[in-house]
């Protein structure tokens, strides 16, 4: 069975108003850093048709990045292993047969100057966005269109990435409400409804990034890890607490709620939510 959200949620995910974006991150022991479930199978198959069909979407490397992603292939075999699973066998960049051998998308981050830059990524399950856009692009100007985040954590990520010793896992979680349950998600196609399903249980969907990050040792360098997942809103809205929803729906400043798809119905949504 795939992960339910309380394997996958292990702290709020909604915040108390006023609405602020926030780190999040907390602490993960190694052996934590991947999350295999049952849908590994359909999840690589899919990473590998997307793969055969549209490469240059979802793999992108510059050249500096192999050395780095050769550790990371490496962690990743070992991780497998502890989880009795194996590597795809691949003749490719290190980080695509990395990408490829877990449900988790990969990106490399490597220091330049003063900012922590994409050097390379292996991105099949995107939330709206490019992967060929922003190789390359320090971190504030990948999240230049979250609206605030320069007045909220600009800044306050690079620190943290500048602190992380070697060899440290830490994960956090961002959550998305949205109309289709694919993995991957076109940033040119909006997916969340322009207006309230006649029946949001089943026409919405909580979509969960587990984003990891992890230190590695020989390098001066971070990979970011991304494990999708998604549920009928339904099936999750007791886990989740209706009125905590409710609350951080109405509490989404105009420019975040628009920025998340949700400004055509995020009020519709918080009155039925308060009704059940």
């Amino acid at each position: 069975m795939p992960l339910s959200y309380q394997e996958v949620v292990d702290h709020p995910i909604f915040s108390e108003p006023p609405f602020r974006w926030r780190m999040g991150v907390r602490s993960l022991a190694a052996h934590e850093w991947l999350q295999p479930d049952d849908r590994r199978s359909a999840d690589l198959a899919e990473k590998e048709l997307l793969t055969r069909q549209r490469r240059d979407a979802v793999f992108a490397a510059q050249a500096r990045s192999e050395p780095a992603s050769v550790e990371i292939h490496d962690l990743v075999v070992d991780a497998l292993a502890g989880h009795e699973l194996a590597p795809v066998a691949a003749r490719r960049h290190p980080l695509e047969t990395a990408g490829l051998s877990v449900q988790e998308d990969l990106c490399l981050l490597e220091p330049v100057g003063s900012s922590w830059v994409l050097t390379a990524g292996s991105v099949c399950f995107p939330t709206r966005w490019d992967l060929r856009a922003v190789l390359g692009s320090s971190l504030a100007a990948i999240h230049s269109p979250v609206p605030s985040y320069d007045r909220h954590l600009d800044g306050r990520v690079d620190r943290f990435f500048d602190r992380m010793v070697p060899g440290a896992v830490a994960h956090r979680l961002n959550w998305s409400l949205v109309g289709d349950s694919a993995r991957r998600l076109e940033p040119e196609a909006r997916q969340a409804p322009t207006a309230l399903p006649d029946d949001p249980a089943t026409g919405l969907h909580l979509r969960v990034e587990r984003q990891t990050l992890r230190r590695l040792v020989g390098h001066r360098a971070i990979v970011f890890g991304i494990r999708i997942h998604v549920w009928p809103l339904g099936e999750v809205v007791d886990h989740v607490g209706a009125a905590t929803l409710a609350q951080q729906l109405v509490a989404l400043p105009e420019a975040v709620a628009h920025y998340k798809d949700l400004d055509g119905f995020r009020h519709e949504l918080a009155d039925w939510l308060r009704g059940i």
